[in-house]
């Protein structure tokens, strides 16, 4: 699969996504959306914010596995990414930490509530083909270990572990510590006074605790035995929000690679 077919397929899932969103913001009252989300042109905005991230994604996963190949979206937020690999042709589960959701139900996705750090995961061993684990590796407040122990072990022999992050070496990062700025998120509203969700008497916050550098992928590869099979740098592009000069000018910027605002990895288990 190429890229522009993967937009194409991104794109058609939104479609589908975002009118089931709409309903459940204006009319769920204190459904998990409503909650983290205030209205779906928020949602909106995040979509066309990361297509390319989503369309990158499922390109990686449609050129290594079967058609109708099952993975599991861990830390799924809006359901944008399962709904984007569903219209793809695959067979695809979500989980997050919410309760039940009733986004995945009309698009025939199983959804399944998973503390990821706090809980095993409720799956069997060997049940999916490949995990996704984006943009929710560095929320993690501990160590990432317990998590990835359990998504290889729900992993199938020979299967895939695709993980995307922000990138801590990015330009925006790199240009904040040079100006004698923080990099992370705003002290007062994240660090001073956010509460954190309390899980068997262990605090857990919800703010970016760790981002990542290619190292520490190529770290996770040599700790569990993994084969990295594909690796890189991406920045999205927001073609539809943003003005032309402002992309072209991030383009200019992202041609230092590592200076891009994410990172991405794919690991395959041991056969």
């Amino acid at each position: 699969m190429n890229r522009k077919r993967a937009r194409e397929i991104t794109n058609t899932a939104w479609e589908k996504l975002r009118p089931f969103l709409a309903h459940e913001t204006e009319e769920s009252g204190e459904d998990w959306v409503q909650r983290y989300c205030p209205n779906v042109e928020e949602v909106d905005k995040y979509f066309w914010g990361s297509r390319d991230r989503f369309a990158m994604l499922l390109q990686l996963l449609s050129n290594n596995l079967h058609s109708g190949a099952s993975i599991l979206d861990a830390g799924a937020g809006y359901g944008i990414q399962p709904a984007v690999l569903k219209t793809a042709g695959f067979q695809t589960f979500a989980s997050d930490i919410y309760e039940g959701n009733q986004l995945y139900e009309p698009l025939g996705i199983e959804y399944k509530r998973w503390h990821l750090e706090a809980e095993a995961a409720p799956f069997p061993d060997n049940a999916f083909d490949a995990v996704v684990l984006s943009q929710t590796i560095e929320h993690f407040t501990y160590s990432p270990r317990k998590p990835l122990e359990e998504m290889l072990r729900i992993t199938k022999p020979g299967g895939y572990l695709l993980i995307d992050a922000p990138n801590i070496a990015a330009f925006r990062n790199v240009s904040r510590l040079l100006r004698g700025k923080s990099i992370h998120w705003n002290l007062k509203k994240h660090y001073l006074e956010q509460e954190p969700s309390i899980t068997d008497g262990i605090p857990y916050y919800d703010r970016h605790n760790h981002e990542y550098a290619m190292q520490d992928f190529h770290d996770i590869a040599a700790h569990f035995g993994l084969e990295m099979v594909a690796s890189g740098y991406y920045s999205p592009r927001n073609w539809k929000m943003k003005s032309r000069f402002a992309n072209t000018a991030s383009y200019l910027r992202d041609m230092v690679p590592h200076w891009r605002k994410g990172l991405y990895a794919m690991f395959r288990l041991p056969a």
